[in-house]
C-alpha cells in the first residue's frame, strides 16, 4: 500500500518558559544565562519544610495565553504533583495542573497552502495549563558523567496542549510557529527555541485515510527549531508506514530527535497519567479568578496580529503580503505604526494611504534587512520612527531621489542628524531651481552639436544622453523631471531659432 493511502494524526504539546522575573513558586530569578546551579533556592530544590508560593505573574500570563487563544477560564483551578524520578528533578515530583487546568477549549488558526491557494485550519486547544520547569541534565560536558544544572528548577511554564487535529508535518511547524508569534506578542514569553524557552514534543500516529479509530502513537522529543519539527515528524510519519506495511506493529513509547541522523530513535516507554500518581498538592490553594481580575487581563491585550492585518488592509489599503510581514513581529509592526503616524499626520485617508505605502516599502525592505543582518531587535534599531518619517517626506515631495533616499538611509545609521541637514551636506536634496540648472543645460547642448542635430531629425532616444551629461556634470543633485523639461524648452528655442 502506498504512503499516501496514510495520514498522519499529529497533536503538539508546547511548553513556554514565562518572562517573569521570579520563579513560579520561589522568589529566586528565572532569568536564563546565570552561571550554573546558582538561580537556585531551598524552594526549587526541594529542601524538607520549605512552602511554595504561588507568583501571581504566573497567573496574569496564562490568563493572556487563554484570552488570546479564545480559551474558557476555569473560575477554580487547582495545582497537582505530577511524580516522576529523574536526576533533574530534585523534588521527585513537579507542581503542574492535571484534573482541573485553568484554561480549557479554544483554538489557533494557521495559514497555510493548499489546492485552491491560502487555506485557514483551526487547530483546537484541549488545554493550557501552568506549571513550573525541571533542571537540566547537560550530558556533552564529561565523556563519563552528566552534570546536573538546577537554575531551571521552578522557571514558569504553560503548557498548551492541541487536539490531535494537526494532519502534515508543515501544518505542526506552522503551528509552533503561530504560539511562537501569539507568546511573543502578549510579551509573556521571548520563544527562544535554541535557549529552550520555547519547547515543543509531539504525539502522532498514523492511520489508513477513511479510518476514525486512532492508530498507536509515539511520543517525540528534542526539537528545538521549526525546521526540527517537520523534519522529526516527517521521519517518524514515514517509519510507522514502513512498520505497518512491513506486517510489524507500532509501539507506543517516547523517541528523541536525533538531528545529526535525521532520525527518531528510542528513548522509553511512553507514561501514562496513572504513571505519575497525579493528586492535588497539598500546600497551594486553588486559583480563583474572579470576573474583575479577568477584565483587567483583558483590557491590557495587545491588538493581536490577524486584527493588525485587516486594519491595515482595510484602512490603508495595503497589500496582504505586506499586512503579513509588518504584523509578523508586535515590535515591528508598532514601528511601522509609529512612522505612519509621524508621517501622515493631518492627512487624509488618501495621503495617509500612500504615506503607509511608502513606509511599509521602507520598513520591509531597508529596515528589515538591517535587523536581520545586525542581528537586531526593532527595539534597537539606530532611526527612531520620526527620523524614517523625515527621510520618506523627503522622497515624497521629491527632494531626493530613490537612490539618494538608498545613500541617506545608509548613513543615518551611523549619524543622528536631521535626514534633511544630512541631506543637504552630502548633496543629495534635487535641485529644481531653473536659475541654477539652466546654465548647465545650455552648456550641454553647445559642447554636444553632433547629438543636437541628430534629437532635431527625430532621433528623440537621444533626450536620455543629455539628460545623463546635466546629471553627471552639475555639481549636485538635479531632479531629474526638471532637467528634462529645460532640455525640451531650451531645444524647442533652438530650433525656432533656425
Amino acid at each position: 500500500m502506498p504512503h499516501e493511502d496514510y495520514e498522519a494524526v499529529i497533536g503538539l504539546e508546547v511548553h513556554c518558559q514565562l518572562l517573569t522575573a521570579s520563579k513560579a513558586f520561589s522568589p529566586e530569578p528565572a532569568a536564563f544565562g546565570a552561571a550554573p546551579n546558582t538561580n537556585v533556592d531551598p524552594v526549587s530544590l526541594g529542601h524538607p519544610g520549605t512552602l511554595p508560593v504561588l507568583n501571581e505573574r504566573l497567573v496574569d500570563y496564562t490568563l493572556r495565553m487563554g484570552l488570546a487563544t479564545h480559551s474558557r477560564i476555569a473560575p477554580r483551578s487547582v495545582f497537582a504533583r505530577k511524580h516522576y524520578f529523574y536526576p533533574d528533578l530534585p523534588k521527585g515530583y513537579q507542581i503542574s495542573q492535571y484534573e482541573t487546568p485553568i484554561c480549557e477549549g479554544g483554538y489557533v488558526e494557521v495559514e497555510g497552502e493548499g489546492d485552491g491557494g491560502v487555506q485557514v485550519r483551526r487547530i483546537r486547544l484541549r488545554r493550557i495549563h501552568m506549571e513550573e520547569d525541571a533542571g537540566k541534565s547537560l550530558h556533552d560536558q564529561d565523556p563519563y558523567a552528566t552534570y546536573i544544572d538546577h537554575n531551571r528548577c521552578g522557571v514558569p511554564l504553560i503548557e498548551i496542549v492541541s487536539e490531535p487535529d494537526i494532519r502534515t508535518p508543515r501544518e505542526a511547524a506552522l503551528y509552533v510557529q503561530k504560539i511562537r508569534q501569539i507568546v511573543r506578542y502578549l510579551g509573556i514569553c521571548d520563544g527562544n527555541m535554541e535557549e529552550g524557552s520555547l519547547r515543543c514534543d509531539a504525539n502522532v500516529s498514523v492511520r489508513r485515510k477513511g479510518e476514525t479509530r486512532l492508530g498507536t502513537k509515539t511520543e517525540v522529543k528534542n526539537m528545538n527549531s521549526f525546521r526540527s519539527v517537520e523534519r522529526a515528524l516527517e521521519y517518524e510519519i514515514r517509519r510507522q508506514i514502513r512498520l505497518l506495511e512491513a506486517g510489524g506493529t507500532v509501539v507506543q513509547e517516547t523517541r528523541l530527535w536525533d538531528a545529526d541522523r535525521q532520525e527518531t530513535r528510542p528513548m522509553r516507554s511512553k507514561e501514562e497519567a496513572h504513571d505519575y500518581r497525579y493528586f492535588p498538592d497539598p500546600d497551594l490553594v486553588p486559583v480563583v479568578v474572579t470576573e474583575e481580575r479577568l477584565a483587567k487581563v483583558r483590557a491590557a491585550l495587545p491588538e493581536m496580529p490577524e486584527a493588525r492585518r485587516r486594519r491595515y488592509v482595510e484602512t490603508w489599503c495595503l497589500p496582504a503580503y505586506d499586512a503579513a510581514v509588518l504584523t509578523e513581529e508586535r515590535g515591528v509592526a508598532e514601528y511601522f505604526e509609529a512612522t505612519v503616524a509621524a508621517l501622515a499626520a493631518g492627512a487624509t485617508d488618501e495621503e495617509a494611504a500612500v504615506a503607509a505605502k511608502a513606509a511599509s516599502n521602507f520598513v520591509m525592505t531597508d529596515v528589515l534587512r538591517v535587523l536581520n543582518e545586525r542581528g537586531l531587535a526593532v527595539e534597537a534599531f539606530p532611526i527612531a520612527p520620526a527620523r524614517l518619517a523625515a527621510l520618506i517626506r523627503l522622497r515624497l515631495e521629491d527632494r531626493i531621489s530613490s537612490s539618494a533616499a538608498t545613500e541617506l538611509f545608509e548613513r543615518m545609521l551611523e549619524d543622528e542628524s536631521d535626514p534633511e541637514a544630512l541631506a543637504r551636506a552630502h548633496n543629495l536634496l534635487q535641485v529644481s531651481d531653473a536659475g541654477a540648472l539652466l546654465p548647465v543645460v545650455e552648456a550641454v547642448l553647445e559642447r554636444h552639436p553632433k547629438q543636437l542635430q541628430q534629437y532635431l531629425g527625430g532621433k528623440e532616444g537621444v533626450l536620455g544622453f543629455f539628460i545623463g551629461q546635466v546629471m553627471r556634470t552639475f555639481p549636485g543633485a538635479p531632479d531629474p523631471r526638471r532637467v528634462r523639461e529645460l532640455l525640451l524648452e531650451r531645444i524647442a528655442a533652438r530650433r525656432e531659432r533656425a
